[in-house]
């Protein structure tokens, strides 16, 4: 599967090593979903990750996170954003992911916060999971 991960769940996989999102970032370090990704989501996931209030939670190191990004963004699949249609949600944040995913022709957009992706996915019929709905679905496909 082809997925484009919102900030949300890699930062929620970086605080706790248990749950779906955990999982989720698992699964793609074993590279079994691929993650799409471009310049300016590759920023965002860096900016957000290494704040202290993350940081200090996660009990990692800024190296460590460092070198987890590092190996995200080796695996990620680059995406071109050659079409811009936003704005297609009230945050701009969300409408990089959108673009990553339209792009990139992603199966999935993995989201805490489905309910602000789902209206405009709907549009290029996107599919928009929350963690643990990817993992119920990768496991079907399986």
């Amino acid at each position: 599967m082809r997925v484009v991960l919102d900030t949300s769940v890699l930062i929620t996989a970086l605080r706790s090593s248990t749950g779906a999102a955990a999982e989720n970032l698992r699964l793609v370090l074993l590279k079994e979903l691929t993650i799409l990704m471009d310049y300016k989501l590759a920023c965002e996931y860096r900016d957000v990750a290494l704040r202290a209030e993350h940081l200090n939670v996660s009990c990692k190191t800024e190296e460590e996170t460092t070198l987890l990004l590092d190996v995200l963004e080796a695996l990620a699949e680059p995406v071109l954003i050659v079409v811009r249609r936003a704005p297609l949600s009230q945050d701009a944040n969300d409408d990089m992911v959108l673009e990553v995913a339209i792009n990139g022709r992603a199966d999935a957009i993995v989201t805490n916060n489905t309910k602000h992706f789902r209206e405009p996915a709907k549009r290029f019929r996107l599919e928009v999971m929350t963690p643990a709905e990817l993992l119920n679905e990768f496991r079907k496909r399986r």
